[in-house]
């Protein structure tokens, strides 16, 4: 019966830089009121990942691909 509206859904929208290979890429997070939680999200060209808070998994748009010339994804360490 309390279910919130359409309308208190918010969305922010921001850019970054991946650190490991230089690919720029928009992200678009969703938030309801009380709903976020850590949710992880991906550079699009080599893997490596990042985390916000959002209410569901965030999508992420290519704005400029890899910068450092590689192929290569990039691979988690255990340090």
């Amino acid at each position: 019966m309390n279910e919130p509206a359409a309308n208190d859904e918010e969305l922010s929208i921001f850019e970054k830089s991946c650190g490991y290979c230089g690919a720029r890429f928009r992200v678009l997070a969703s938030h309801v009121p009380y709903g976020d939680h850590a949710e992880q999200y991906a550079c699009p060209e080599c893997g490596k990942h990042y985390q916000t808070e959002a209410a569901l998994e965030p999508q992420v748009q290519l704005l400029r691909p890899r910068a450092d010339g590689k192929t290569d994804r990039y691979q988690e360490t255990m340090f």
